[in-house]
């Protein structure tokens, strides 16, 4: 899966976190097993997803990804499994940051996770699309957001939680031609979607103030300021989790040494994203799982 928003680049002088304390507040991870690194749902996995089904969102998230942390990242994680995009649907060995965060969120959204398929083909093509490489969500503030949104996956919530002013961006079909990175993306162009789009967004200092009002389980999307001939502005995602003493975000992330999925202090992430001078941070955009809606009327029987 060839995302853009997968890519992290970090200002160079910016220095590794303190590492978090994996072990405080986190339960002992439980092995996947090697044999299912790769397609099978892991045997661990959905016998969490199963016990924690009646506790919220927030809590499900965390539960579920807890047995994910530390797996490795690794860009382009997913694909159709057939060209253009070789990557398997599914796979449990790595990560990117977008296909971290659909594969919890379909798991923590499903009513069992045998049906978590439908809600991460639903979040990644679509209600009622094939699964093919150019009808996949690939952009994000032209397709993954609105569309999760209006399958009711997700609410945005980014100006529930504090002072929030609104980003424009006009894409026509000359800003794909001109765009230099648009041919990492095997997508005809009347395939590329074109119009006037808006992303409510927060500044990083706006969100350090009202963090405790941002719920568990809220997705938290790294938003830059709109380049001209440029269609994208999100390039990063993860979510909230409550940790000891101060909220975390748990992401599939590029930074530090080791690239892997790890915990991060929100707050720290939210300072750090300052130090983007290359192509600066506006802000971020939050998203909040909708709970108890399509788990349970979107999901045919069968």
């Amino acid at each position: 899966m060839l995302l853009l928003l997968a890519l992290q680049p970090a200002h160079p002088s910016a220095p590794e976190p303190p590492g978090p304390n994996l072990d405080e507040g986190e339960g002992e991870q439980a092995p996947l097993g090697p044999e299912l690194d790769e397609g099978d749902l892991p045997l661990a996995l959905a016998e969490r997803a199963r016990s924690v089904q009646q506790l919220p969102v927030g809590a499900r998230m965390a539960a579920i990804s807890e047995l994910l942390v530390d797996r490795p990242y690794l860009n382009d994680a997913a694909g159709e499994g057939r060209a253009p995009d070789l990557d398997p649907p599914v796979r449990y060995d790595a990560w990117d940051c977008l296909t971290f965060v659909e594969e919890v969120l379909a798991l923590a959204l499903a009513g069992d996770p045998t049906a978590a398929p439908r809600v991460r083909e639903s979040l990644r093509y679509g209600e009622g699309g094939g699964r093919l490489y150019e009808d996949r969500h690939h952009f994000m503030l032209e397709q993954w957001v609105p569309r999760a949104i209006a399958n009711g996956w997700l609410e945005d919530i980014t100006a529930q939680v504090g002072e929030t002013h609104l980003i424009r961006k006009r894409v026509t079909p000359r800003t794909w031609a001109g765009w230099g990175k648009r041919r990492l993306f095997q997508v005809p162009d009347d395939k590329l979607p074109t119009g006037d789009y808006a992303l409510p967004v927060m500044s990083t200092g706006a969100a350090l103030e009202s963090i405790d009002q941002i719920p568990d389980g809220a997705l938290i999307l790294t938003v830059r300021r709109p380049r001209e001939g440029v269609p994208i502005v999100v390039t990063h995602l993860g979510f909230k989790l409550p940790g000891s003493g101060q909220p975390l975000m748990r992401h599939a992330t590029k930074m530090g040494s080791r690239p892997r999925v790890r915990n991060e202090r929100l707050a720290w992430y939210l300072e750090h994203v300052e130090w983007y001078h290359h192509w600066p941070v506006e802000g971020v955009n939050i998203l909040m799982p909708r709970d108890f809606g399509p788990r349970r009327s979107r999901l045919p029987a069968g």
